[in-house]
């Protein structure tokens, strides 16, 4: 996203502080990643109120579009072709900024605190996605050996996780081979050595295929393509008993119907056909003294149409 932010005043602008995060976060954040977060400007600023009307009726029309596809395992040639769009711009310019995948910043608006913002700055909604992230993993992953990306797309997200923690093996698992061959390129290209690639099905999980003792799980926006389907990866994952589990997904049973912008994204959920009784699944587990559920809230940061990215961390019992 270019910088809009040229014909506003002063006033207009609005700038996201470290201590803003940390007030939906829950608790305080690193020095390092507040440092991240003022070199990286978070500048937006508020809709009018006819451009906030303009922006729910979009929603609005697109929950009632008999036109949007849902999510499922007929979508797998789509991953396709997006993730080698990422793929041949990596092939032409060998720079980490080619693996962003093309969704972010498509719309002039994101979800802050159940409410709609204009983003100014460069790379807002990709940026507040990162803050997540880094906050997690710092918190999660910094001293395990190996670290999984299921659903990792470009790697992009793995990336990331190379900044926390300097010498785990990483390892991509997507269903698309593009995914592997990006991973492949990666490599030859000097960006990142100790990473491998695997084909991975949340659909059809692969039981041959291990985990390393003492590993560590993630999903970034990726096992929402599994709607209801998700209990067999679940069930993969308890019999390889990783060291913690961490998921960045759309939950709906941490959002508030009774809120007019979580109510929409709760439809738009159902409408994708997104995750569906996700974290009900965990908490029975957690229950039957199978799991541990570390973390489970809302971060209140989203995309135009959902506020995607809560969080769920959970490992087995007995690790």
């Amino acid at each position: 996203m270019s910088d809009n932010s040229a014909n506003l005043t002063q006033k207009e602008k609005i700038a996201l502080l470290p201590v803003d995060f940390e007030n939906v976060l829950g608790e305080k954040i690193s020095p390092q990643l507040s440092g991240w977060i003022e070199n990286h400007p978070f500048l937006y600023s508020s809709f009018s109120r006819a451009e906030r009307d303009s922006w729910l009726l979009k929603i609005v029309k697109t929950i009632n579009d008999y036109n949007v596809i849902p999510a499922g395992e007929h979508r797998l040639s789509q991953w396709e072709m997006g993730w080698h769009e990422n793929l041949s711009t990596l092939e032409k310019s060998k720079v980490v900024s080619a693996l962003i995948p093309r969704y972010f910043g498509k719309y002039g608006a994101v979800r802050w605190k159940q409410d709609l913002i204009k983003p100014l700055s460069v790379d807002f909604e990709y940026n507040m996605l990162a803050v997540i992230e880094y906050w997690l993993f710092e918190k999660y992953l910094k001293d395990v050996p190996s670290i999984y990306e299921f659903g990792c797309g470009t790697s992009h997200n793995l990336l990331r996780t190379r900044q926390i923690n300097k010498t785990a093996s990483l390892h991509g698992c997507d269903w698309t081979s593009t995914a592997e061959k990006i991973i492949s390129l990666l490599k030859e290209a000097g960006l990142e050595k100790n990473i491998t690639g695997h084909l991975f099905d949340f659909f059809n999980p692969d039981n041959s295929f291990r985990l390393e003792p003492g590993s560590a799980v993630y999903t970034v926006a990726a096992l929402e393509q599994a709607g209801q389907n998700f209990e067999k990866f679940i069930t993969y994952l308890l019999s390889n008993k990783p060291k913690i589990c961490i998921h960045i997904e759309p939950i709906t049973e941490l959002l508030d119907e009774t809120n007019f912008l979580d109510y929409l994204s709760i439809e738009y959920f159902k409408k994708r056909n997104y995750l569906n009784g996700f974290l009900h699944f965990l908490r029975r587990l957690e229950l039957g003294g199978r799991i541990k559920i570390h973390q489970a809230q809302r971060t209140y940061i989203g995309s135009l149409f959902v506020d995607g990215y809560s969080v769920v961390v959970w490992s087995p019992v007995g690790v």
